[in-house]
């Protein structure tokens, strides 16, 4: 990894940011319903959180990893109430995805060193809806009859207030359907829909754990990689199957656009790619699954690492399982990003019950914060 790393163009809250996975919203709805089968300080987190959120102390985004992992439970009565935790944290404020924060990377490390400004205009790190972790706009489109924009038609037949109110709880129940799903009857319905196929996200997943699966055939057939120089052959495996055709993409609207060609030699290309802080936390855990030759990959793998190359390198703590906790720790390179990793609820809910007071919390400012980042410390 580069000693120094290039971080995406994005405005973010001076908050700072404490992303949870969907094992801890798991645990925290359970304690919620009474549920004493559940380990020790989930309530103690989950009102420390709130508290912090009221009192704008921290915000606790969501991410695109919550919703794939929910849509993959069946019981739409277990959806709804994870999906009602997450609402009374996040206010459906959702992280980029990581494809938007990959191609933001990559241009500002292009920007680097061509000597040039980012090509991109900065974007919102965080957004108050599902479209953020797509890169779109989101929200409700009002159409008549016939398909057409009708938006003009109904505010100009009602006041403006209730308008924008009847706007925003539109959008609202939008946010809340997405996030727990259809009903049973829903299901039905869209399923007569030929264009609904939610196997083709499956699909695409799944090849993504082949990929996985295959690197590690390649390995225990060399088994030197795994006692050498490991970090670089999952990183060269990294950016050639998950990054390849984008970064080719905008070497080929640099030429377009009239830019100089981007063609550095190796040493800088490795340089490059160490800037990337997504992608060098996800290169980091990989490298520390396939060190392990009887490491099983699934797709929860895939959905794991994907949401903590974008939370532990852009928010202030994170709070995933214990084997990417392990991972993440164990991988010493990644400490230069300061992000805290607690082992427990209850050392969480005491880090977050300590987090001062922000002034000006709505103000939006590049990232990183380094502030906080040196200020608020790391786990042990």
């Amino acid at each position: 990894m580069s000693p120094t790393l290039v971080w995406a163009n994005v405005m973010r809250p001076r908050t700072p940011l404490v992303y949870l996975d969907l094992n801890t919203i798991i645990y925290t709805a359970k304690t919620l319903r009474g549920d004493r089968n559940v380990p020790a300080g989930y309530d103690q987190l989950y009102e420390a959180a709130l508290r912090a959120k009221t009192e704008r102390r921290a915000a606790f985004p969501l991410g695109e990893s919550h919703l794939w992992e929910i849509t993959k439970i069946t019981d739409p009565k277990q959806r709804r109430r994870l999906a009602d935790v997450l609402e009374s944290l996040s206010d459906f404020n959702y992280l980029l995805g990581r494809v938007t924060i990959a191609e933001l990377e990559f241009d500002a490390g292009m920007a680097k060193i061509m000597g040039e400004e980012p090509r991109l205009g900065r974007l919102p790190l965080l957004r108050p809806t599902f479209g953020q972790v797509f890169g779109m706009v989101g929200g409700i489109n009002i159409r008549d009859a016939n398909g057409r924009d009708g938006s003009d038609a109904l505010r100009s037949s009602m006041k403006d207030t209730d308008y924008f109110a009847l706007r925003a709880r539109l959008n609202l129940e939008a946010e809340r359907h997405m996030l727990r799903g259809p009903s049973d009857d829903e299901l039905v319905e869209l399923r007569k829909d030929p264009n609904y196929r939610p196997e083709v996200a499956v699909a695409s997943h799944r090849s993504r754990v082949d990929w996985e699966v295959d690197g590690q055939r390649v390995l225990s057939n060399d088994p030197r990689w795994r006692r050498g120089r490991l970090r670089d052959a999952i990183a060269a495996r990294e950016v050639h199957h998950e990054w390849n055709d984008m970064l080719t993409r905008m070497r080929v609207d640099r030429l377009q656009s009239g830019l100089p060609p981007f063609d550095p030699d190796d040493e800088t290309f490795r340089s490059f790619v160490g800037s990337m802080p997504h992608t060098q936390v996800a290169i980091s855990i990989k490298t520390r699954m396939h060190k392990n030759p009887r490491h099983t990959w699934t797709p929860n793998d895939i959905s794991d690492i994907d949401a903590m190359s974008v939370a532990y390198a852009y928010c202030e703590a994170v709070f995933p399982d214990k084997a990417v906790r392990q991972a993440l720790l164990t991988s010493t390179e990644l400490q230069a990003m300061r992000t805290y990793v607690p082992r427990r609820a209850a050392e969480l809910a005491e880090w977050i019950d300590a987090l001062p007071p922000v002034v000006g919390a709505d103000l939006l400012v590049p990232h990183p914060l380094t502030h906080l980042r040196t200020g608020l410390g790391t786990a042990p």
